[in-house]
């Protein structure tokens, strides 16, 4: 009976981590930061820097990056902390503000990746992490809840479309109805 306990917490555990990995890795990653981050790496400025980034001594390198990687922790977790509070719209700012630094932090990691992981002790956490992640993404759990956010992901989509097929296009009306009624409101205030 308590094996079965044990069972049923460990799987709802892993339900709820998958859970948070997948709209994680769907709607911040996806949507906001990786598209973030390759205007970040696309930058010719920032393609100098990284050469100047290379010239540092890894443990310049090391505090730099734990330093931005816990202030974006740190805010997270503030974020978090407000949206529990029920300041949502604070929580959500502080969360998208957030982004472009969690962003940057990950450009960083990437090009100086190596001087990083001449660290042991950073390499068997990331290590970690990593067998962490893909033990997630072998679970059957994390399978089935792809589907659904997948299928979820593809109806938004259409619905999405329908909407501004109905509303945006140049065959629809809508955009002069409402220039329309602009125009008729600022005539009234003029």
């Amino acid at each position: 009976m308590i094996q079965a306990l044990f069972n049923k917490l460990g799987h709802m555990i892993l339900t709820l981590l998958v859970f948070i990995y997948i709209i994680f890795e769907e709607l911040v990653w996806e949507t906001i930061a990786k598209p973030i981050y390759n205007f970040v790496h696309s930058l010719k400025i920032l393609q100098k820097v990284e050469y100047y980034i290379h010239a540092l001594h890894r443990y310049v390198l090391l505090g730099l990056f734990l330093i931005l990687f816990i202030k974006v922790e740190l805010l997270g977790i503030a974020a978090v902390t407000l949206l529990a509070k029920g300041q949502v719209t604070s929580g959500v700012l502080l969360y998208l503000g957030k982004i472009p630094i969690g962003a940057f932090t990950f450009w960083l990691f990437r090009i100086s990746k190596d001087k990083l992981m001449s660290f042991q002790w950073f390499k068997t956490l990331y290590d970690f992490m990593m067998r962490m992640i893909e033990k997630i993404k072998a679970s059957d759990i994390y399978h089935q809840i792809k589907i659904k956010t997948t299928t979820i992901k593809v109806y938004i989509k259409e619905k999405s479309a329908k909407f501004k097929q109905k509303y945006f296009s140049k065959e629809s009306t809508f955009q002069e109805k409402i220039k329309k009624i602009y125009l008729s409101i600022k005539k009234i205030f003029q």
